[in-house]
């Protein structure tokens, strides 16, 4: 299994940040800047820098000490913790709410559920969230085919199946909110993205390379040569709660 360690270079060059949308909603949630945070899963923090640019209190949890030695450099005015979802390293009620973007199917959901209800106040704010392409998107399609062509299923970093632990906690005033959000890249960015993907090396395994090759050959097809812009649509799921 492919180690987000080993990924921190392409993580820090192709990764995305979310909506705007996403932190609006988080506002009229109840987010205000007194609160205190944690990011679980921060890896460089990156979706934390709005809040930490707009002077929210952020402490970001993560295993990996290679993505969290990226965030202490670009954010020095925020605390990066090394640990893990399950096992948060912090005591009761430490902070007033939780965010995890992108990162919580790589934690047993369960055990990480429980680690936030303990160290979030009561009254607490929860906000877990990903965003993946949407199902009609080109690109989208496009890597799905190709990866159907080399014997593997389509591939996805989304919450899949519905996410019942999140509704079956004990968590009050439960809410999920869709939020459509259409952005560019250049194509280098967005190959890189793809090379960040722990899911793509683990399921392609020694076939990566193949695949990234076989990508940039199809989509430079169509948008030729250099370094051009790539349109992407997305969809963010974001799933709200109070402890």
């Amino acid at each position: 299994m492919t180690s987000f360690d080993q990924l921190v270079t392409e993580y820090d060059a192709g990764r995305l940040g979310y909506a705007n949308d996403v932190y609006n909603n988080l506002v009229a949630f109840g987010l205000s800047p007194r609160h205190t945070i944690v990011d679980i899963g921060c890896g460089t923090g990156l979706a934390s820098a709005p809040l930490i640019e707009n002077g929210y209190n952020i402490t970001g949890v993560d295993p990996s000490e290679p993505m969290l030695a990226v965030a202490r450099e670009r954010y020095p005015e925020a605390t990066w913790v090394k640990g893990s979802a399950e096992a948060l390293p912090f005591g009761p009620a430490s902070f007033d709410v939780a965010i995890s973007a992108q990162a919580f199917h790589h934690a047993d959901a369960r055990a990480a559920l429980t680690e936030i209800k303990r160290v979030v106040r009561p009254r607490g704010i929860v906000a877990i969230w990903w965003k993946g392409l949407m199902s009609d998107d080109p690109v989208k399609q496009l890597r799905d085919s190709i990866a159907r062509d080399m014997g593997v299923a389509p591939l996805n970093s989304n919450w899949r199946g519905g996410f019942r632990d999140f509704y079956s906690s004990g968590f009050a005033e439960t809410a999920v909110r869709v939020i459509p959000w259409s952005t560019i890249v250049t194509l280098s960015k967005f190959l890189q993205y793809e090379r960040s993907r722990k899911i793509v090396r683990d399921e392609f395994g020694t076939h990566a390379p193949e695949y990234f090759e076989r990508l940039e050959a199809r989509l430079r097809e169509t948008l030729g040569q250099g370094d051009p812009i790539l349109p992407l649509a997305y969809t963010h799921f974001l799933y709200l709660a109070r402890t």
